[in-house]
């Protein structure tokens, strides 16, 4: 999974780095489709999990949905406060003038209510909608039975898609169809109903036949929600880009569960690949603040460098920064809680 999520942060960095082939498909969108289907599955598939231990009695479904809202909250507000800490102290003016809509993690509301992307904090719309989306998702897979998740989960696809529907025949904001949690809400549909079948038939894809024409289908999903994506966003075909894209990223993470074979299974299991993922949400943290950083003391030194070169020199800066983060800021952290719940 930490070579999945390696995946997934380079997509994003190619995109907003401008790195190599970002002129011919919109790697970010692609690769925050893969986080919000991966983060769902293993979400879903550990809740549950946690669903046995209140049947047995071992738990209550309070106490499973406080420790889950804890463990994230230490995961994740950490590096993120940090950010917005070095943001106000160096006098980022978008930053400052944000921090009230930044704190209590509701990015994605001031981007739906100026219309528009703010420089420097727009990333943290992905992390707002998914803790919006988790203070409810656990009590969906701790309190429905087990047989009724997956209906549910194609009502939560079918309520998306009119979601998005609605905003084109009522004229609202591209900006509220994007950034409103229930516009994202299939991405999670999709991960969850594929932890319910994993858990039921976890050799699914075992057999080579059929990861090959199933394989084939899923890229068919991720190119088709390529192209909707470069339709204009009145026309009511766009409203299902992201539910293809999030399809054939499912494929991508069913296969995980039984292992990639051959040199896929090599390179998502490398080492280079599994820490990049460990750190993956750092990466993501800190990657804009870089960018901001690095153009402005380029641009004060009359420094001009070519996009494959800016997009290595960046990666390179974010990557360390992130690596940092993780061994001297966010592992102490997560070790104090360790301790403390011991």
């Amino acid at each position: 999974m930490d070579g999945l999520r390696a995946v997934a942060i380079l997509l994003i960095l190619v995109h907003h780095f401008h790195g190599p082939l970002h002129e011919y498909y919109e790697f970010g969108p692609l690769g925050v489709r893969f986080f919000f289907v991966l983060s769902a599955f293993l979400v879903t598939r550990g809740f549950l999990k946690a669903r046995r231990r209140c049947e047995t009695g071992k738990s209550t479904a309070t106490g499973e949905f406080v420790e889950f809202e804890k463990r994230r909250l230490i995961r994740i507000v950490p590096p993120y406060y940090l950010f917005l800490a070095i943001g106000t102290a160096l006098a980022i003016v978008p930053v400052r003038e944000t921090l009230g809509w930044t704190l209590p993690l509701l990015t994605n509301f001031y981007m739906a209510h100026i219309g528009d992307f703010p420089p420097v904090i727009s990333h943290f719309w992905y992390i707002a909608v998914q803790e919006q989306i988790y203070l409810v998702w656990p009590w969906l897979i701790l309190l429905i039975p087990f047989t009724k998740l997956r209906p549910v989960f194609i009502g939560l696809t079918v309520l998306t898609l009119g979601f998005r529907a609605s905003c084109i025949v009522l004229g609202a904001s591209d900006y509220v169809r994007w950034f409103n949690p229930v516009g994202s809400l299939d991405s999670f549909a999709i991960g969850g109903f594929l932890a319910c079948l994993s858990l039921e038939k976890p050799r699914l894809l075992d057999r080579t036949s059929t990861r090959l024409w199933t394989g084939l289908l899923a890229l068919a999903a991720i190119l088709g929600g390529h192209f909707l994506r470069l339709l204009p966003l009145q026309n009511p075909w766009s409203i299902g880009s992201e539910l293809l894209e999030a399809t054939g990223i499912a494929w991508v993470v069913a296969c995980s569960v039984v292992g990639f074979r051959g040199w896929p299974g090599k390179l998502l299991a490398s080492p280079a690949l599994v820490y990049l993922g460990k750190i993956s949400y750092g990466i993501y943290v800190y990657h804009v603040l870089v960018s901001v950083l690095f153009d402005a003391w380029a641009s004060s030194h009359h420094v001009v460098l070519g996009l494959n070169l800016r997009f290595a020199i960046l990666t390179v800066i974010t990557v360390a920064a992130a690596a940092l983060s993780w061994h001297f800021f966010e592992t102490p952290i997560l070790k104090i809680r360790k301790k403390t719940t011991a």
